[in-house]
C-alpha cells in the first residue's frame, strides 16, 4: 500500500478514507473522528469482520498489512458502559432459509 484507499464498514456506513501507508491507526480513527464526531477512545477498529484482529493504533497500516481498497470494521462502545457492540454490517446478519 502506497497512498490509497480504506473502506471502513459499521453497520449499513461505509467511508472511504484516503490513507498512506506510513499512516497509523490512531491517525484513521482521527480522519474518523471528523467525521462522526464519536471521541476516538470510543472506537475500535479490526482487520476481520468476526473481530478477531484490531488494528494496532500505534503501528502503521502497511505494518499491520493493511492493503489498498480493504475492509476495516468500526465499532462504539455502548453508550454510558464499558461493553462495545458487535460487528455488525448489512452482509454479516444471518440469511433466512429459503422456504
Amino acid at each position: 500500500m502506497n497512498c490509497d484507499y480504506v473502506r471502513v464498514k459499521r453497520k449499513t456506513t461505509t467511508m472511504f478514507l484516503y490513507m498512506a501507508s506510513a499512516d497509523t491507526a490512531a491517525e484513521l480513527k482521527a480522519k474518523i473522528n471528523a467525521i462522526t464526531k464519536v471521541p476516538m477512545n470510543d472506537m475500535k477498529l479490526f482487520i476481520d469482520k468476526n473481530g478477531d484482529v484490531p488494528l494496532d493504533e500505534n503501528k502503521s497500516l502497511v505494518d499491520q498489512k493493511v492493503e489498498n481498497d480493504q475492509e476495516l470494521y468500526l465499532i462504539y462502545r455502548k453508550e454510558g458502559s464499558d461493553e462495545w457492540e458487535a460487528i455488525e454490517t448489512p452482509d454479516s446478519k444471518a440469511e433466512q432459509p429459503a422456504s
